[in-house]
């Protein structure tokens, strides 16, 4: 994650080099002593994470699920990857120019990206991405992905079955991965039951993965018109019978559906709609999306020229929302620079979904990227239906553009408001540390921040023409913890294996915040830095921000190795 500072006792600090870790030998004990809702954040915005006091404890029976894409391989041996921007910020001009030459006469439907993800431009078959999005869903608190099966008869085998074994070794590891779950084709017929077909036949009739499941009325869930199913065959009144169904609901304009109905939205208009309310009151099921290829008439292109389209910015009527950071009120409404980044739509749609406390929120979405430009898409000439650019676009995955990591930690903070966070660990962290002394002084210290073991080197192929490769993979963080007396503060980082050489170049940075409001200088936040040069006659170099990336020596710190512990 980008910017990331994770509050510990009195400092903020951050290790930057390969972070993967846990602290415990079983999955079990891992995933109790893993406890992401209690770790403090603040974003590249200034944005502070809720805690539990700030929300509710964790609430029972809340739910959090999200639209995700197993799509990203079929293409690559066939297509470079292009983002819109790489076309329109050389010639503007080409938006709604079918034939404009800087498109390179591609094919109607010809995938582009609307930016490049944060990890490169990747396929589902590469283990180091799914590990990655197996933490950050698992660290964000979410329940349950759905893939998107909506078209044809694809189901992206190959995909998921990648992603399963892949996120059964996370959980392995203590990292509390996503169920997982299908939403089918939304014309349903005969493609909705060739599909049920497949994956009844691959997956669930044979038991395997049953621990990812994602079980709704006592039996494993897909969002599927169970009409396309004829009941008077043996094998569909099998799998009717076998599955929880809900219909999954294509429009963004459905009116609110009553107790008895069993339909699930993706997305929705504000206000959304109110997904099987029940006869004694509650709601099962709404929906949150970042934005909308919509507006007030119906669907839209995301690049349409009305200039209509619900894109992140677009809030119905006036919305605004406050936080506290450097000392000032930041009010964030429509007039806020940049207000792509703030999360506007994405901020509505939640505050009305937690205003209704249904059973599930589903979030739309992860990872979705392309879209195929199409010569005519609801009366736009050369239209981009589903995403376009950083502000048309609904994904929340990290991006390597403008967007960073914004709207991850804008979800995990609705998802803490709406599901409530686990309590604070006890801190007892006044100690005297003779840091060349035994490991023993640190056991009465807490709290203890621990983290996932384990994690898998990058060695794959991406979209056509595109390689990674990362072996850099080290001193793998299992556990952190600080103390202090009136004289020193005392940091202490145990690791899977023993620690590398300290002369290794960017060995065991530590960026520590020492003023959360964010008013004394700092490089994003942080006001020192230790070993941004390697330590050198046994001694490491601790230096203060002049703001930004510029620094000055303090002073050399002690610090010691014992194995794997620092």
């Amino acid at each position: 994650m980008i910017f990331k500072r994770i509050c510990v006792t009195l400092l903020c600090v951050v290790l930057l080099f390969g972070i993967c870790a846990s602290a415990a030998s079983s999955a079990e004990k891992k995933s109790d002593e893993i406890k992401p809702s209690t770790w403090a954040a603040v974003d590249g915005l200034g944005r502070t994470l809720s805690l539990n006091g700030d929300v509710s404890d964790r609430r029972e029976n809340k739910y959090v699920a999200m639209f995700y894409w197993t799509w990203h391989y079929p293409w690559i041996n066939d297509h470079e990857p292009i983002t819109t921007g790489s076309v329109l910020d050389k010639y503007p001009e080409a938006v709604n120019d079918w034939d404009h030459p800087a498109w390179g006469n591609t094919y109607d439907g010809r995938p582009y990206f609307w930016d490049e993800p944060l990890y490169g431009f990747y396929t589902n078959t590469d283990e180091y991405i799914l590990r990655k999005h197996a933490e950050l869903l698992a660290d964000a608190d979410i329940d349950v992905v759905f893939f998107d099966t909506t078209n044809s008869t694809l189901v992206f085998t190959e995909a998921y079955e990648t992603l399963l074994k892949v996120w059964s070794e996370a959980r392995a590891d203590g990292v509390d991965a996503p169920d997982v779950s299908f939403i089918l084709n939304f014309g349903g017929k005969e493609e909705t039951r060739t599909q049920l077909y497949d994956i009844y036949d691959n997956l669930y009739s044979k038991g395997r993965y049953s621990d990812f499941w994602f079980i709704w009325d006592g039996k494993p869930m897909l969002m599927a018109d169970v009409a396309a199913l004829d009941l008077s065959a043996e094998k569909d009144k099998e799998i009717y019978n076998f599955f929880t169904f809900r219909d999954n609901e294509s429009t963004y304009f459905a009116d609110d559906t009553g107790y008895v109905s069993d339909t699930w939205g993706w997305c929705s208009d504000y206000p959304q709609t109110k997904f099987g309310r029940k006869l004694f009151g509650g709601v099962e099921e709404m929906c949150v999306s970042v934005a909308q290829n919509a507006n007030e008439n119906g669907l839209i292109a995301m690049n349409s020229p009305e200039g209509t389209v619900q894109g992140r910015s677009f809030t119905d009527g006036y919305f605004s929302y406050t936080y506290s950071y450097g000392g000032k009120t930041v009010t964030v409404d429509k007039n806020i620079e940049n207000s792509l980044l703030y999360g506007l739509n994405f901020q509505q749609q939640w505050d009305y979904a937690i205003s209704q406390d249904p059973e599930i929120i589903f979030v739309t979405g992860f990872n979705e990227w392309i879209a195929g430009r199409f010569e005519n898409w609801m009366e736009t000439e050369n239209a981009f239906p589903d995403q376009f650019s950083p502000e048309y676009s609904r994904d929340i995955e990290p991006s390597a553009g403008v967007l960073k990591d914004h709207y991850y930690y804008q979800l995990v903070e609705n998802v803490r408001r709406f599901k409530g966070a686990d309590a604070l660990p006890k801190t007892d962290a006044e100690k005297t540390i003779d840091i060349n002394g035994s490991l023993s002084q640190w056991d009465s210290v807490l709290p203890e921040y621990n983290h996932y073991e384990g994690g898998k080197k990058r060695d794959s192929a991406g979209w056509k023409g595109c390689y990674y490769k990362n072996d850099t993979f080290r001193n793998d963080i299992v556990q952190s913890k600080i103390a202090y007396d009136d004289n020193n503060v005392y940091f202490y980082v145990k690791t899977a294996d023993n620690l590398t050489p300290s002369t290794d170049p960017d060995w065991m940075r530590l960026l520590i915040d020492t003023d959360t409001s964010g008013i004394s200088p700092n490089w994003e936040g942080f006001e020192f830095l230790i070993n941004r040069e390697s330590p050198k006659d046994g001694k490491a170099t601790l230096e203060k921000s002049l703001g930004g990336v510029a620094f000055e020596e303090v002073c050399k710190v002690d610090y010691s190795v014992n194995g794997n512990v620092l």
